[in-house]
């Protein structure tokens, strides 16, 4: 698991202070995650994705000027975007407070999975002793997040005849079901669908080192009305997952 160390933190808290005095440090383009997207133009394409939301978003914009509440929002973009990079994931967009990020699995669905849970428990690292601290000392309130995860296949779309200037977009269940589980996710909070869960402990190695890690989360049928793909008789399942 990639997970920074004092060195990497105290870099972290100087970028994140020099953001909130300067501005947005790097280049936040989405455009290398449209490069991949238009290599897979009009195909399914198989893919883990997390969705990270700032808790109490609304809350904070009511209490913040403007300025300072889109301050915040870009901050937590930036590091997100970082953390994302950082474990072979693609910025796919930014909605609001929100960072939607995928991992291709083709080649790969363990691995993809793996990376999007350890960039999970990155993100909550980075902003616990990265970004709160900072936030702190300029009198900013500290941030909250939910995470949701999931695995699926989604259908790439481009909207228009120029690949290299339509609009470009995907299309699946598992891009609204991470949103969905990220929903019900408690404060810095990671759950994980179904898919995940059995991708990993499909493997007798991969059985060993999650097995204790996933805590299936009590779903109430009245709100959560999902019906998961392989067993059509029950509720998509959900998991907390835990790296202690």
């Amino acid at each position: 698991m990639i997970s920074p160390d004092s060195k990497s933190l105290e870099q972290i808290r100087n970028r994140v202070a020099k953001t909130l005095e300067d501005g947005v440090q790097i280049n936040m383009s989405t455009e290398q995650s449209k490069k991949f997207l238009r290599e897979h133009v009009n195909t399914k394409t198989n893919l883990a994705i997390l969705i990270v939301d700032i808790n109490n978003s609304t809350q904070m914009s009511l209490a913040l000027s403007e300025l300072t509440f889109s301050l915040i929002v870009q901050t937590f973009a930036q590091e997100i975007s970082i953390v994302a990079v950082n474990h072979s994931g693609y910025v796919f967009k930014y909605e609001g407070d929100a960072v939607i990020v995928f991992f291709p699995a083709d080649r790969d669905e363990i691995k993809a999975c793996k990376n999007a849970l350890h960039c999970s428990r990155t993100i909550l690292e980075v902003i616990k002793n990265g970004m709160d601290p900072v936030f702190r000392t300029h009198k900013l309130p500290e941030i909250t997040v939910s995470i949701g995860l999931a695995f699926g296949s989604a259908l790439v779309v481009l909207y228009g005849k120029s690949i290299d200037k339509a609009h470009i977009d995907m299309t699946g269940s598992s891009i609204s079901l991470a949103a969905k589980i990220a929903s019900i996710a408690q404060p810095n909070q990671v759950l994980v669908g179904e898919f995940i869960y059995n991708i990993l402990l499909s493997s007798k190695q991969m059985n060993t080192l999650y097995r204790n890690k996933f805590k299936e989360v009590k779903l109430d049928p009245i709100k959560w009305k999902y019906i998961s793909r392989s067993d059509p008789e029950s509720l998509y399942h959900v998991y907390e997952f835990r790296a202690n």
